[in-house]
């Protein structure tokens, strides 16, 4: 139990009820209850409960971190799970041990643990647990004295709990059932915005907002933007998500019962002048290696153990379809296929930007990228994986397998967080300069088709199966050259011309030829 309730930390922006907790953590409603009568912060006084994420994250830390200097009277620390719990009062006994000392023992109130928990109690234990065993003191005098101190007891915190307490909380709560229609990601996005719109507002009822509320708010994203403090600088593109983000969720609030009298105009004034987003700082340049630096990495990397040979795969997987980390640690081992030199990415399983499947043919690039995920495929073959098991499956997942222990399994899902891929791609350029990404697979792939002489409807093709609609959109955002890389290019044209009738061959004049021709198509 201890590592159950560490493992799942919580979306710090979200709102969440009894329900969604019970269902969170695989406890029962009881439970989030005693976490409420041990300090558990509500964001309201109203039923059904409902908690914000970063509250339960901080409980839950708290209890984790509290130690028996700073127990407060009556609370025991759980050996078990860990956790500082206040046990019921029917299940304390005590004994008076050799030293004269007395030692209370308890049950632990958790009912995933119920561990027997001990501790050498102090005069204002046992005071507590008398007042508990009087018959004159009412379940409300029992509340107040779990919860008369704050959650966070014992140690720091930048927010004080009260800030957890939020009225905006309920109604994002019912926001939070509407964007069901969004993906996880974006509705986190909606959520960062709604909830820095809060801190600027000073946590004003949005059934309070004004115009004056909202034209603060976009002063403030134009400070940001123009700032010299790179601390508290935002890029044109996040102001942008926010001003378009926030207008969205406007336009769905002034619909809700109890806001209808709210300014219909409320978004107009999220507007920014175009000359403040022409001041902003363009971002830097994106680093990503070239072809050949990919190759000679990938060939590099150890294939000891079979997490290496995992992340080597995981690396060359990135390059053969680019892919983004999230698409490829989703990827099933049928998503494979080898024959057809192809990667299925079926939106309806892996996760996949817009919803998009697609069918990716393996981009023309060294074999060590393709034979370093084929044979981690028969490697995961030959240990009883297949199908729908998970491409890259967990470590646990691939210690069962080689004890043995995983024939007759459901599918084995894939990995829950892209950690493995950002590791995979620190292992590549481990004692090297470079640090680069997993998105950077598609920088690469994107300048690649630069350096390569293709027609239009070949550079068409390849961008769409870089999963591009449209070529400009590859030209746009992916594999644009560095700053030194322009400087070189400029450096070579400032060399003297040579001589068009006596240095250029009857090959590259039927080159440029063609390339005119192409032009003109356009």
């Amino acid at each position: 139990m201890s590592g159950f309730h560490k493992r799942k930390k919580l979306k710090k922006d979200r709102v969440y009820s009894i329900a969604d907790l019970v269902e969170v953590y695989g406890v029962c409603a009881n439970t989030v209850t005693s976490w409420i009568d041990a300090g558990l912060v509500r964001s309201d006084q109203q039923k059904p409960y409902l908690f914000r994420g970063a509250a339960l994250n901080a409980f839950h830390k708290d209890r984790q971190l509290r130690s028996k200097r700073n127990l407060r009277a009556g609370e025991f620390k759980c050996g078990s799970c860990n956790n500082a719990v206040f046990p019921c009062i029917a299940s304390v006994s005590d004994r008076v041990n050799a030293k004269g000392n007395v030692m209370h023992w308890a049950k632990c109130p958790e009912k995933e643990c119920s561990a027997l928990i001990t501790k050498l109690t102090s005069e204002a234990d046992r005071a507590y647990f008398r007042q508990l065993r009087d018959p004159n003191s009412t379940g409300d005098a029992l509340h107040e004295v779990n919860t008369e101190a704050p959650a966070k007891i014992g140690i720091k915190t930048e927010i004080d709990s009260s800030e957890w307490q939020n009225e905006n909380d309920r109604l994002i709560y019912r926001w939070q059932t509407f964007a069901g229609r969004h993906q996880e990601k974006t509705v986190d996005k909606y959520l960062a915005s709604i909830r820095l719109l809060e801190e600027v507002t000073g946590g004003k009822p949005f059934c309070d907002l004004k115009t004056e509320d909202v034209a603060k708010f976009r002063d403030i994203l134009k400070q940001r933007l123009t700032t010299d403090d790179d601390a508290f600088r935002l890029s044109k593109s996040t102001v942008t998500h926010h001003v378009s983000q926030l207008s969205a969720f406007f336009e769905w609030l002034i619909k809700q019962d109890g806001f209808k009298r709210l300014s219909k105009d409320l978004a107009d004034y999220l507007v920014l002048p175009k000359a403040v987003y022409a001041t902003g700082l363009p971002k830097a340049h994106k680093e990503y290696p070239s072809l050949e630096d990919a190759a000679k990495f990938c060939k590099n990397m150890p294939v000891r153990t079979i997490l290496e040979r995992r992340a080597k795969a995981i690396f060359s997987i990135a390059f053969l379809g680019a892919l983004r980390a999230e698409t490829l640690i989703t990827l099933r081992i049928c998503h494979f296929d080898a024959d057809r030199k192809q990667i299925i990415q079926d939106a309806t399983v892996v996760k996949a930007k817009n919803g998009k499947s697609l069918n990716i043919n393996w981009f023309p690039i060294p074999d060590c990228f393709s034979q370093a995920v084929t044979d981690w495929v028969s490697e995961l073959e030959a240990l009883g994986f297949g199908g729908m098991d998970a491409l890259f499956p967990s470590d646990k997942a691939l210690s069962m397998a080689k004890t043995g222990r995983i024939a007759g399994l459901s599918p084995i899902l894939p990995m829950k967080s892209t950690h493995a891929v950002t590791q995979a791609f620190r292992n590549a350029f481990l004692g090297t300069e470079f640090e680069y990404t997993p998105h950077s697979a598609k920088h690469t792939i994107a300048a690649e088709r630069d350096q390569r002489k293709l027609t239009q409807r070949q550079r068409g093709d390849w961008s769409q199966n870089m999963g591009h609609d449209k070529p400009d959109i590859t030209e746009r955002y992916y594999g644009k050259a560095s700053e030194s890389e322009v400087q070189q290019t400029f450096e070579k044209l400032r060399e003297p011309r040579p001589d068009f009738t006596n240095e250029t061959t009857d090959e590259e004049v039927l080159e440029m030829i063609s390339m005119l021709i192409e032009r003109l198509k356009r």
